[in-house]
């Protein structure tokens, strides 16, 4: 009997050893192979043909992806790139909620291509399932073309589940960036109450307070304390003025005698007598001699009286006759009007500084009150100004919808899915995976094999393992 000698230690193969171990497993690996790629080859036989239905829309990009402030005047926000607006749209495309929408709209039977078993549910469910499974959604950078694909066993159905897909997009992405109109309208009605509201509220504070307009009654009241503070000043000084006018015809009035002589008879008896005897002298001397003594006697009493008069005492005032003086009466009238005058500057002065006063106390009540009017007239303002801004979005909003119902929206379907002509089969490819699965297979159970074995197997092994070297090799045979 022989004895074997068995030792702890894996034996330790080369590259050589496993080749030669598995020629000797090969009719084992072979037969593996075989039935493996026999049942691969027969399952891949009865794969069907697959039709691809091919669409493509075009995302641009459109007011709902540019920020638009729902309430204020603030600025919009930039627009977006073209691939961007299509990544999303293209995850629109994807959503679940459009494959639960095509499956209501077709049913799981026009999907499935078969007549569902078990709950509508499930049914259901297997129809979303198979969707996601089939339909591929792609973009590329920089392009704003999303391309569309849909894979099933029949073209017919490949083509109507797609263009369903793209409708249900399309209808669903509507709803995404819905209509905001009744929103607006909704809001501007608030408001419009809102402002009803101010309004009373403005005109109660007017009426109470006896203001027409407050704006206009405060500038009203600026110009007329300005027009008045103006009188008052030409007042002031036509006051000082008259005034000194006064004083001074007072004064000269004083100086200026009330009565003056209107008429004076003179005295002029000597000149007579002078006259007379030179008329007497000439009449004697038609009868006398120029020596003779009636003449030297008449010469002698003119030259008497002519003496007299030369003394200037000879003529004097006979008769005077007095009135009321001119210049004083002038001075009188010009001093009754001129006081007069002063008198009704003054009151006038008075009126006007009554007026001042009023004037004063009534913009210092506007003053108190033109916090309160600026809130109740700010209120207004803004009110009015949101309606107005809601009033325009309401309506642009309204022309939006009405522009995109008719057709004119940022995504555009370029090519609804056709029935593809031709379809491809994955035979080959799952021949060729079955073959390859087969032999790997096939290797695997060969190294279990050889790597599994107890004892040495070759005596490189042996040598390699026991690091002894090997002298001889004896067969083994049999007993």
């Amino acid at each position: 009997m022989r004895s074997t000698a068995y030792v702890t230690t894996r034996p330790r193969y080369g590259v050589l050893d496993v080749v030669g171990l598995l020629f000797r497993e090969l009719l084992l690996m072979i037969i593996v192979f075989l039935v493996i790629f026999a049942l691969g080859a027969a399952a891949a036989f009865t794969l069907k043909k697959n039709y691809t239905a091919q669409g493509a829309v075009f995302a641009g990009v459109g007011q709902e992806y540019v920020y638009q402030p729902r309430v204020g005047t603030a600025e919009r926000g930039q627009a977006p790139q073209g691939d961007e607006v299509a990544n999303s749209e293209a995850a629109i495309l994807s959503s679940g909620q459009v494959r639960q929408r095509v499956v209501e709209a077709l049913g799981p039977a026009a999907i499935l291509g078969k007549t569902p078993t078990g709950s509508r549910e499930r049914a259901e469910a297997a129809a979303r399932k198979l969707i996601g499974a089939s339909l591929s959604v792609g973009t590329a950078p920089g392009s704003a073309v999303i391309r569309l694909s849909y894979e099933a066993d029949d073209p017919e159905r490949a083509a109507r589940v797609l263009n369903t897909v793209i409708e249900q997009y399309l209808a669903y992405r509507r709803e995404v960036f819905q209509d905001k109109t009744p929103a607006i309208a909704t809001q501007r009605l608030a408001f419009e109450g809102d402002l009803s509201a101010a309004d009373q509220a403005y005109e109660q504070f007017l009426t109470s307070n006896d203001i027409g307009d407050f704006t206009a009654a405060k500038t009203t009241l600026a110009a007329v304390y300005q027009t008045v503070f103006t009188d008052r000043l030409s007042t002031q000084s036509q006051l000082n003025q008259t005034s000194q006018r006064l004083n001074t015809l007072v004064a000269q009035q004083a100086a200026t005698p009330a009565e003056v002589a209107l008429q004076q008879d003179l005295n002029i008896s000597a000149q007579d007598q002078v006259l007379q005897l030179r008329t007497e002298r000439e009449q004697l001397l038609s009868r006398y001699q120029p020596d003779a003594q009636p003449v030297r006697d008449i010469e002698a009493r003119i030259a008497q009286l002519q003496a007299y008069v030369g003394t200037g005492t000879a003529v004097g005032a006979k008769e005077v006759r007095t009135g009321p003086n001119p210049v004083w009466t002038e001075l009188e009238t010009n001093r009754i009007n001129t006081q007069a005058d002063r008198d009704a500057l003054a009151a006038r002065l008075s009126a006007l500084d009554r007026q001042l006063t009023d004037i004063r106390a009534r913009q210092a009540r506007l003053t108190a009150l033109e916090s309160e009017n600026a809130t109740l007239a700010g209120n207004r303002e803004v009110l009015t100004a949101n309606i107005r801004e809601f009033q325009q979005r309401e309506s642009q909003s309204r022309a939006d919808n009405a522009l995109v119902a008719a057709g004119a929206d940022n995504v555009t379907v370029i090519e609804r899915a056709q029935p593809p002509s031709t379809g491809k089969s994955l035979k080959a490819p799952a021949l060729a995976a079955v073959f390859l699965f087969a032999a790997f297979t096939a290797l695997c159970i060969g190294l279990l094999r050889i790597f599994s074995r107890r004892g040495f197997a070759t005596p490189d092994s042996v040598r390699r393992t026991l690091d002894m070297p090997v002298l001889a090799v004896a067969p083994a045979k049999a007993h």
